[in-house]
């Protein structure tokens, strides 16, 4: 295991350059839902597996789908041909690979963008439907559509930084996935400026008693509140906060708001975990999540019809200017500080475990205890319990015969064995 470390807080500009304005405000300024493939996407996510759970052939096919839609992006980029862009599947030990998406800059240090592919329905993880809409095919639909815009540009941009987009395997599992990806980066000793994950952003927001279009977001069934950009506090360096509040302000139309998990939460606690700046994005409070009786998550029921689409537009926005506001700075590099590394690298190793402890808390979380062997052993358990409550074999009369015997073979063991211990 690598030491623990306090690696410094992220570099961010402090402004947004001219130049980056304009490609962002180019770039941003169709984006519709109906000019964009969420649709198309989220439903072959939600429909075409029955499960993305990340054991499961399912879910293996999956992210192979992830894999072959972004690599037709690459090939089709149209005007965008001098953007170096490639795409590569992560394998781990477990049959669903992750997918790391790349746009090449003139330099080695990282910007990630992240998702997580699988989906978990609670019950039995094998066997139900999960067809994680919210959860958090919503994150990797958007991801996919903030790859193809700016791959796709038809105005040269002129990357100073990479770019990664990140589709995790096992996210549900305990952060497995991205926990594998982060300790390779570890060892190789990457430069990872930040890590943005974007996990269940499409959530419908409660409608509100007496409110008006005026006052609310219209569309889908009834009124609704405007939708918000909620920015996961926890374990949040400030600087990193700001910068979201700073381009979501500019680049959305949405409202930034606070919220809390109070344990590690998602992919990005492993970038955390590895000593390198993490943080999430949700849709709205996540409070209002837990309180509520319209959390779906982990369910047959985490639907595409439950899915603000306009919503996840305005993350689809953020995500492109963050992505080409970072990628093009010339002020976030790390600079050698006379210690000798090459470009693009840090110098040094670095594991400080989850945030809160155990898997960052994920342990207490029910989700991850049924996907893991632990959560099946429960379940033998109590199919175990269960039979010996009911004992069905009584009412069968060859297995009530071989019990007979069994039981018949057990005393004439011990009555021979108590024998052959009696003293003489």
């Amino acid at each position: 295991m690598s030491p623990t470390c306090t690696p410094g807080p992220p570099i961010f500009p402090s402004s947004i350059s001219t130049s980056s304005k304009h490609l962002i405000t180019t770039l941003t300024a169709t984006i519709s839902p109906t000019n964009l493939h969420l649709t198309t996407d989220l439903t072959h996510l939600t429909t075409s597996f029955k499960t993305r759970y990340f054991r499961s052939k399912t879910g293996r096919e999956a992210s192979i789908w992830v894999y072959n839609r972004l690599r037709s992006i690459v090939r089709n980029k149209g005007g965008g041909g001098y953007i170096n862009a490639s795409v590569n599947l992560f394998k781990h030990s477990w049959i669903q690979p992750s997918v790391i998406a790349r746009i090449e800059g003139s330099s080695n240090t990282t910007i990630i963008l992240s998702s997580h592919i699988d989906s978990l329905n609670l019950q039995l993880p094998l066997f139900l439907p999960a067809p994680g809409a919210n959860d958090d095919a919503s994150g990797v639909a958007a991801l996919i559509s903030i790859f193809q815009i700016i791959v796709s540009s038809t105005n040269p941009i002129n990357f100073k930084n990479t770019l990664e987009f990140h589709f995790y395997s096992a996210e549900e599992a305990g952060f497995l996935g991205s926990a594998d990806v982060f300790d390779n980066y570890n060892k190789m000793y990457r430069d990872i400026h930040s890590v943005l994950q974007f996990d269940m952003i499409g959530r419908i927001t409660p409608a509100v008693a007496g409110a008006t279009d005026n006052d609310n977001k219209g569309g889908g069934n009834g009124i609704k509140r405007k939708g918000e950009i909620g920015i996961v506090n926890d374990f949040l360096d400030e600087g990193f906060k700001k910068y979201i509040e700073l381009i979501a302000g500019e680049y959305t139309d949405i409202n930034t708001v606070d919220t809390f998990c109070g344990y590690a939460c998602s992919d990005h606690a492993s970038a955390i975990r590895y000593g390198y700046p993490g943080g999430l994005l949700t849709s709205g409070k996540l409070e209002d999540v837990l309180r509520g009786a319209d959390d779906y998550s982990h369910t047959s029921s985490d639907t595409i019809d439950r899915l603000d689409l306009s919503l996840i537009t305005e993350f689809v926005k953020f995500g492109v200017a963050w992505g080409v506001a970072l990628g093009t700075a010339d002020d976030i590099i790390n600079v050698d500080r006379g210690l000798g590394l090459e470009e693009g690298k840090r110098g040094y190793l670095c594991d400080n475990g989850y945030p809160d402890g155990w898997m960052g808390g994920v342990r207490r979380f029910s989700a991850a205890r049924a996907a893991d062997p632990l959560g099946f052993g429960l379940w033998i358990l109590v199919l175990l319990v269960m039979l010996g409550l009911a004992r069905p074999w009584e009412e069968l009369p060859i297995v009530m015969k071989m019990g007979r015997m069994v039981r018949r073979w057990v005393r004439r063991g011990y009555r021979v064995l108590v024998r052959r211990e009696e003293p003489d």
